[in-house]
């Protein structure tokens, strides 16, 4: 590395340092990194205790029991098909709703309504 000031006003020997100081730092991450992954692994490899097979038995035998509908990744999911919308015409409805609030450019409105009809 040549010895010499580079703009940044640190000499060359004070970058190898940083340069030194960086890669312990990476090292030391990835030796986190390491012991994370194993650790999980560890976690994932553990055997599965396993039912006793009398209530196994036992849930086969009964009567079919309705499950809870699982909650929707999206909450408004069913209230926009009621509406007959789409997510993406529900988003710019309600921008559209904002930006005439808030008195916006007529041109940017005009545009948005556009895209709405096409």
């Amino acid at each position: 590395m040549p010895a010499f000031i580079s703009n940044s006003g640190y000499s060359a020997s004070q970058i190898s340092a940083m340069q030194q100081d960086a890669i312990e730092r990476v090292r030391e991450m990835q030796r986190r990194a390491r012991e994370k992954l194993e650790s999980s692994n560890q976690i994932a490899s553990a055997p599965v205790r396993q039912q006793p097979v009398q209530q196994a038995a036992y849930r086969q035998s009964s009567p079919a029991v309705p499950a809870a509908p699982a909650s929707p990744a999206q909450p408004f999911q069913g209230f926009l098909e009621k509406l007959g919308l789409d997510g993406e015409t529900a988003l710019i409805l309600i921008l559209l709703f904002l930006l005439i609030n808030e008195g916006a450019d007529q041109t940017l409105i005009l545009a948005l309504v556009y895209i709405l009809m096409v």
